[in-house]
């Protein structure tokens, strides 16, 4: 009686401290959201600092139309879509790229101080630029088609540009150093055990070096995401949440630009997220070497 007592005990005790430490993590933002409301009834000004159901108000009706520029969710999923269009582009350049310049100390030698040369400059001074080459340029006109009736037209080429910028870096930088870190021990075991070239690349050298690619989509989309809402911000754009977030601020409408402000960081958390579980997946063999 007394064992099975202690037990309990024991549950309870253990379900007491994992709820202590997810609690954890919403302490400081729930200081900070008490400490917003505060101003915001001390300064009475929504036109400076909106009240916080004013900005739940926006948040929960994500389909209602915000002054004339679409809702929340359509600008979100228009911003969404163009980081995803211009990551993608990144991706399928960059870690070829990467290997190849990983494996081949030749290719490296040759791509090396051009990657040098271009890669202090940073993807928001790139917007100018790709102003002024791609102006309001795109994709659908790329193919000779004016209007595609798809989200496809709210995609510029300069933004493609830029998104590209933002993820080439990070992505390239770390499958080189994934590629090129591979352990000569696993090599030479693979080829000990009649590994071919080919094979001991397929089933040694990439998924020793995933993880190391991972981490670089991760960070490489993180800055794709930021920059895509700088990019909107600018003139020439008429959807999205960079562009939601300037419009409102222009029409004073502080609710919309927090709504918005505090969406770009909810789904910068998801797309994290999301890589880091692939991540998890598809290189869960680092976890084990701990």
């Amino acid at each position: 009686m007394s064992l099975s007592a202690g037990s309990g005990d024991n549950k309870i005790d253990h379900s007491l401290k994992r709820f202590w430490r997810f609690s954890q993590g919403f302490i400081l933002p729930a200081l900070f959201l008490i400490f917003w409301e505060s101003i915001a009834i001390a300064l009475d000004n929504p036109a400076l600092v909106p009240r916080l159901t004013a900005v739940l108000g926006v948040i929960f009706h994500p389909f209602s139309e915000l002054i004339g520029t679409g809702s929340l969710a359509w600008n979100t999923a228009v911003s969404l879509f163009r980081v995803v269009f211009g990551f993608a582009v990144a991706v399928v350049i960059c870690v070829p790229l990467g290997i190849a310049m990983g494996a081949s100390k030749f290719i490296h030698r040759l791509v090396n101080p051009l990657v040098e040369l271009f890669r202090p400059l940073c993807p928001i001074a790139w917007i100018p630029f790709a102003m002024a080459m791609f102006k309001t340029t795109r994709v659908p006109q790329l193919f000779g088609i004016r209007y595609s009736d798809t989200i496809l037209d709210s995609v510029q080429v300069g933004m493609i540009f830029i998104i590209f910028w933002g993820g080439l870096f990070p992505i390239l930088l770390n499958t080189i150093h994934g590629v090129a870190g591979v352990r000569d021990i696993w090599l030479e075991t693979a080829k000990m055990l009649g590994a071919s070239k080919a094979k001991s690349f397929r089933k040694v050298v990439v998924p020793a070096a995933m993880p190391e690619i991972m981490t670089g989509l991760r960070i490489g989309l993180g800055i794709s995401w930021m920059v895509i809402i700088a990019a909107e911000m600018l003139p020439g754009t008429d959807s999205g949440v960079g562009y939601l977030i300037m419009y409102s601020y222009e029409l004073a409408e502080m609710q919309i630009l927090v709504a918005s402000m505090i969406m770009i960081g909810v789904m910068g958390l998801v797309l994290n997220r999301g890589l880091q579980i692939i991540s998890n997946r598809v290189s869960g063999w680092k976890a084990l070497e701990r």
